[in-house]
């Protein structure tokens, strides 16, 4: 249940959040400035490769280059750019002439769909590891939890990946042109591999919460009331350890939303991950300059909704803010 908050608390609750929010701004302020240089300093100018791969004539390739701005100076460029992002438009392809928006939010929704999935997979594998490596300590499922936890964080995702392709194909080889198998390697798999490797970070901070909370005092007294099993764990255990599981499993989330591009390249599923690689590579600004402020958007979105979370879950964080 969460407590009511008197005049105080919501005075410096609305002023955490205040000041939480400009720090987002900031951040991802920094993030979108920082591609936009990083892309021009370290590529050049993107009309030139139009040019080299004879998709464009000179004369359109010069009224490109004076429609996008590229003929201004690096500074006003700049400026042009953060107008237009402030008013929603993210410019339009180099390579297909659509809006980034419209290209973004196609592939937008496979990304999400792999994610969501995959976040759901991790948060439950997370809490079960956790939670069995604290509660259970100095047994065998403690050792095996944490095990699994250190498998998932040390584990590269395109290793997973692959060792999970190749023992799926090896264990239906029989129905490899089947549908289901089709199914289990594009939709499933993504899913588990990229869970599982999500799951690693968020059950050691379960694990050590956990841990901590057992040491409290308000434990010792709990378990002196004669309160024990599924209740102790629950109420009294892990409620107190859940904020930093909360922003451990709101950057996953973020990460999950906007950092797929292994998953996706292995796997070969169209996303926002395979985007960004393949807009880099061809000189595509608007399109990578699009996904990285999206990105920043989401981490500045992810990382709020955890701190208010985490400040309704513990009074005491809304002591320190």
């Amino acid at each position: 249940m969460v407590p009511i908050l008197n005049r105080d608390a919501i005075r410096t609750l609305a002023g955490t959040i205040l000041r939480r929010i400009l720090e987002g701004l900031l951040t991802a302020w920094s993030a979108v400035s920082l591609t936009f240089f990083a892309l021009r300093i370290g590529i050049g100018d993107p009309i030139d490769s139009l040019l080299s791969q004879g998709l464009a004539t000179p004369e359109q390739a010069q009224a490109l280059r004076h429609d996008l701005g590229f003929d201004l100076s690096l500074p006003l460029q700049y400026l042009r750019y953060l107008w237009q992002l402030l008013r929603g438009d993210m410019g339009t392809s180099l390579y297909t002439g659509r809006p980034v928006n419209l290209v973004i939010a196609e592939q937008a929704s496979s990304t999400f769909e792999l994610a969501l999935g995959a976040f759901a997979v991790a948060l439950v594998l997370a809490f079960a590891l956790g939670v069995i490596s604290a509660w259970r300590k100095h047994s065998r499922s403690s050792w095996l939890a944490n095990a699994i936890a250190g498998l998932a964080t040390s584990l590269p995702v395109a290793f997973t990946g692959i060792l999970s392709i190749l023992l799926l194909s090896s264990a239906l080889s029989s129905f490899a042109s089947s549908q289901f198998t089709s199914w289990l390697q594009r939709s499933l798999l993504p899913v588990l591999v990229l869970g599982f490797a999500s799951a690693g970070g968020i059950a050691r901070v379960v694990h050590a919460g956990l841990r901590e909370t057992m040491e409290l005092p308000h434990m010792t007294a709990a378990r002196a009331r004669g309160i024990g099993g599924t209740r102790l764990l629950l109420k009294h255990g892990l409620r107190p350890a859940l904020p930093p599981v909360i922003s451990m499993s709101a950057l996953q989330a973020a990460f999950l939303l906007t950092g797929t591009v292994v998953t996706e390249t292995v796997f070969a599923r169209p996303g926002l991950g395979r985007l960004l690689v393949n807009s880099i590579l061809q000189g595509d600004y608007p399109v990578a300059q699009g996904i990285v402020a999206l990105a920043a958007l989401l981490y500045t979105g992810a990382g709020l909704t955890a701190d208010l979370l985490s400040m309704m879950l513990d009074p005491r964080l809304r002591r320190e803010a």
